[in-house]
């Protein structure tokens, strides 16, 4: 389970990588990097090492504003906003697992 998250993590970083230089779409490749940032931050949490809350929020943070803009701005996008709103509500319900647990 763990290899698979990292592989995806990788797979993401690799594609955000490729679309910013290679396919020039800044829109997709920062979408990318986030999609690789929160496979990142849950491979650690299933580690049994959670990083900090604010890394916590950081991330929702941003992936709730990749959302917004691939919703509301980015035409082509509509998924990856849906995805990215998707992934925002795992890392909350993440946050409050591990905070609930630490309290």
């Amino acid at each position: 389970m763990l290899g698979f998250y990292l592989i995806i993590a990788v797979l993401f970083l690799g594609g955000g990588l490729y679309q910013l230089f290679v396919a020039q779409l800044p829109v997709f490749a920062v979408h990318s990097f986030l999609v690789a940032l929160y496979f990142y931050v849950t491979f650690y949490e299933l580690r049994g090492k959670p990083f900090s809350r604010h890394v916590y929020l950081i991330t929702m943070g941003l992936l709730v504003a990749d959302g917004l803009v691939n919703l509301l701005l980015v035409s082509e996008s509509i998924l990856s906003g849906m995805v990215s709103m998707f992934f925002a509500f795992l890392c909350l319900q993440s946050y409050r697992r591990i905070y609930r647990e630490r309290a």
